[in-house]
């Protein structure tokens, strides 16, 4: 009785604690930061209480010093973002008051008719066309759905997707554009796909519930000419790091020279050839906590940093240096974690040289599940995953089901398959019973598909793909290796998304129903991530007190005192109504929601209590990855030159998103 009692008090503590993190949540988002910089704020959206009105400008809009008069300041270029101060009628004209910055005041007016509502921060990128068809943009709604009631909708998108890529597109098709061939980064190339309008509806040529979306690009700058490069000397250079995260501890002995042979086989079959020096490799073991077994040596060892000294040679000489640990950890599970983030994110692992850039990661454990022992706390296998997506880098998990580790296979293999998503990609192998030889062989089929892809791309091609099964290692890494070769051409040659558009496109392929060609970002100032961060440091604290029945019981209102505390603005959230009212606002119209956001107090109450309490560790372990965006300079954009440093934006992936 005293056991289910306690269960239930943390039940509703934790209970508790959700509404009050969602509640907080939704106070960073529905009151914008302000400045001393501006007495007057922009105008709200109408039916809202705390939501900034922005709209986006029409081709050669004009910004002038009064409504309908006054002198020309400047004429704008199509979807430069404007707060709006105030709307006024002249002789039955409209005219906005606006300006870019909120903090900085209005600028100038300009008529309504060349401006365009824009009433939300999410945003699309592309994703990498690799392994699907390039999406086309249509011309609008109307037309979009006559297209789709074609009979052969298949060929008759064909037909247009040919005459797009042709650039052969005539006045009356009702398609406007289309995805460039290259990957396009998003993060590191700044474009911005603002969501207009957003509509839920269901492919009738799949039946699978899809977005239609009406979006415009804005390109952070006007064009430039682009550098002259050629494609097929670009292709000619592009090169690939490998690097293996190999698990030492006491079990790995004969996994390890399986590595060590696959590798001499390879070195053997480039030797001399010039797609060798194309090659370079690192290496690096990992363990488990030390402090828990300090004769386990390290958690994790560089011994071999990847650079473009990293020949095969020297690889092979580096893993005669690996050894297996001569103690037992203090569980099954090993610190994989910690290891494949020293592969991404240690000062000698030099990603930059590569344009194919691969992890290898091979174990028969389990990762150790994030927390205070794990090297890396709070950080989870999803987080991780999405790092290593942004860095270009693709995992691949040779997972070794050895009979010793049988009650750890599915929720390890579960573990690991997140981990190797790269792109709608998946490369997690399983070895039933253990079995080094098919190790060997599962590497040796790796580095052969990539040698082949490497001998076409020296000359000045893209590898088609052979292998249609994409549950093999050379499946994987035919379909991976074309997405990283079009990554690396829209790099090198500074592929551009279409200069100028609006338009309409769906969230899912319209055959494909495995294709996913867009992704949805929040462009966010750092002062909204700044504030999100200190109130999530804060929900997590109260939260794990309240859980530990440390709190002094009224979690709820200590809460709203947290974020009248650190919300940087001058509103006085501790009055702010239900849950309901507040979220309601802020999400009504979005086209997309996050996973604490969908959760009612409904839902909650149907939740065990360690499920509430995995609530919890996904904030902290989200909190960390969202530290690292907010600590990197290099991330953060001047939409608007000369702006305060609170005011420079990002693209943050809403599955990074509480």
């Amino acid at each position: 009785m005293t056991s289910h009692n306690a269960a239930a008090r943390s039940g509703a503590a934790l209970s508790i604690f959700v509404r009050g993190v969602l509640t907080l949540f939704a106070l960073v988002w529905l009151f914008p930061g302000t400045s001393a910089l501006s007495a007057r704020e922009p105008m709200l959206i109408p039916g809202k209480s705390t939501l900034y009105e922005r709209i986006l400008t029409r081709p050669d809009a004009e910004l002038h010093s009064e409504p309908g008069a006054g002198t020309l300041i400047d004429t704008l270029p199509a979807f430069e973002i404007f707060y709006v101060w105030d709307d006024k009628d002249i002789d039955g004209q409209r005219y906005l008051e606006v300006g870019r910055s909120s903090s900085q005041g209005p600028e100038g007016w300009m008529a309504k008719e060349r401006t365009i509502p824009w009433r939300q921060s999410i945003v699309v990128g592309f994703n990498n066309p690799a392994n699907r068809e390039r999406t086309l943009i249509y011309r609008s709604r109307p037309e979009f759905e006559a297209l789709f009631e074609h009979e052969n909708i298949a060929a008759v998108l064909e037909e247009l997707r040919a005459g797009a890529i042709a650039g052969g597109l005539r006045p009356e098709d009702p398609v406007v554009s289309i995805e460039p061939e290259n990957y396009v980064d998003i993060t590191s190339q700044l474009y911005i796909l603002p969501i207009l309008e957003a509509h839920e509806f269901r492919m009738p040529t799949t039946r699978i519930r899809s977005k239609l979306l009406r979006i415009a690009s804005l390109p952070k700058n006007r064009p430039v000419p682009k550098r002259s490069v050629d494609r097929d000397e670009a292709l000619r250079n592009f090169k690939v790091g490998i690097t293996f995260v190999i698990d030492t501890t006491k079990s790995m002995d004969p996994y390890i020279q399986a590595v060590r042979k696959a590798i001499e086989r390879f070195s053997a079959l480039i030797a001399d050839n010039p797609e060798g020096e194309r090659f370079r490799f690192g290496l690096v073991g990992f363990r488990d906590n030390t402090e828990l077994v300090p004769e386990l040596e390290y958690v994790t060892k560089v011994f071999l940093p990847l650079n473009e000294d990293s020949t095969p040679d020297k690889f092979l000489e580096a893993i005669t240096h690996m050894e297996p640990a001569t103690s037992n950890s203090s569980g099954f599970n090993e610190d994989a974690i910690a290891g494949v983030q020293t592969a991404l994110n240690d000062e000698s692992m030099n990603w930059d040289t590569f344009g194919g850039r691969y992890i290898i990661l091979v174990t028969d454990a389990g990762p150790r599940e994030s927390g205070d022992a794990a090297a890396y706390g709070a950080l989870a296998v999803s987080e991780v995953q999405q790092r290593a997506e942004e860095e270009k880098v693709s995992i691949f998990t040779m997972h070794l089901k050895t009979a010793s580790g049988r009650f750890d296979h599915t929720p390890a293999e579960a573990a690991y398959r997140a981990l190797s998503q790269f792109q709608g990609n998946q490369s997690y192998f399983g070895a039933d019973g253990g079995d080094a030889a098919t190790l060997e062989r599962r590497i040796s089929d790796l580095a052969t598909s990539l040698t082949g892809q490497v001998q076409v791309a020296m000359d000045g091609e893209l590898a088609e793909i052979t292998e249609e099964d994409e549950t093999t290692a050379e499946g994987q890494a035919q379909r991976i290796g074309r997405a990283m070769l079009l990554a690396y051409l829209g790099r090198t040659e500074e592929t551009a998304v279409p200069e100028i558009f609006e338009g309409w496109v769906t969230d899912r392929d319209p055959i494909d129903r495995r294709a996913h060609p867009l992704q949805p970002f929040l462009l966010i100032t750092r002062n909204q991530l700044s504030t999100l961060h200190d109130v999530m440091e804060e929900a997590i604290e109260l939260g794990l007190r309240t859980v530990s029945n440390e709190g002094d019981g009224d979690f709820f209102t200590n809460l709203r005192e947290a974020a009248a505390r650190i919300s940087r603005d001058r509103l006085d959230v501790r009055s702010a109504g239900t849950l309901g009212d507040l979220m309601g606002e802020y999400l009504e119209g979005l086209p997309y929601t996050s996973l604490i956001a969908n959760i009612t107090p409904e839902d909650w109450a149907g939740r065990s209590a360690p499920e509430k309490y995995a609530v919890v560790e996904q904030m902290r372990s989200r909190l960390i990855a969202l530290r690292e965006i907010h600590d990197d300079a290099d991330r953060w954009i001047e939409l608007v030159p000369d702006v305060p440093d609170g005011e420079r934006v990002t693209l943050v992936p809403l599955s990074l998103m509480p």
